[in-house]
C-alpha cells in the first residue's frame, strides 16, 4: 500500500511541477501591455545611423486619420508617420495603407478619452500601432510610429 502512495505522491508532484513551468513560459511568451511588448521588440533590433536622405525613403506618412473614441461624444483628428527598416518594408507598407487605416482607426475607436492623454496616452497608442501594423508586414518592419498631429475634441 505505502509504494502506491508515494507513486501517486510523486505523479502528482510532477503534474504540478510542468504546470507551473509552462505556466511561467507562456506567461513570459507574450506581454499583455502594449509598451512591453514595444520595448521587447525595439531591443532586439539593430540600430544603426540613417542618414536623413534614406531615412526619408524609408517613412510613410497617414495624415488627418478621423474616428471617435469608444466614448461616441469624443473624437480624435490625427497624423501618424511610421519609419520603416528598409525601402522594400515602405513599398509594402503603401500597397497595404488600406489595412494601416483601418488598424489605426479600429486602435483609436477601441480607446478611451483618458487612455490617450498626455504623454503616455500617445506612447501607448505608438506602442498598439507599432505591434499591429508589424503583424500585418512581411519584408520588414515598422522601428517607429511618429503621431505628428494629434487633437482630442468633445463633441
Amino acid at each position: 500500500m505505502l509504494p502506491w502512495i508515494i507513486v501517486i505522491l510523486l505523479a502528482v508532484t510532477l503534474i504540478v511541477g510542468a504546470a507551473f513551468v509552462l505556466w511561467n513560459s507562456f506567461k513570459e511568451s507574450s506581454p499583455s501591455d502594449p509598451r512591453a511588448a514595444a520595448r521587447e521588440q525595439a531591443e532586439q533590433t539593430e540600430t544603426e545611423h540613417v542618414s536623413a536622405e534614406k531615412l526619408a525613403e524609408m517613412t510613410f506618412a497617414i495624415d488627418d486619420v478621423i474616428t471617435n473614441l469608444s466614448d461616441p461624444a469624443y473624437f480624435v483628428s490625427a497624423s501618424f508617420t511610421f519609419e520603416m527598416d528598409s525601402p522594400e518594408a515602405k513599398h509594402e507598407f503603401e500597397l497595404l495603407s488600406y489595412k494601416m487605416k483601418d488598424v489605426i482607426n479600429t486602435t483609436l475607436t477601441d480607446m478611451a478619452p483618458n487612455e490617450v492623454q498626455g504623454s503616455a496616452g500617445i506612447d501607448a497608442i505608438s506602442s498598439a500601432l507599432l505591434n499591429k501594423t508589424n503583424e500585418l508586414l512581411h519584408e520588414g518592419k515598422v522601428r517607429h510610429v511618429y503621431v505628428t498631429k494629434f487633437i482630442v475634441t468633445e463633441q
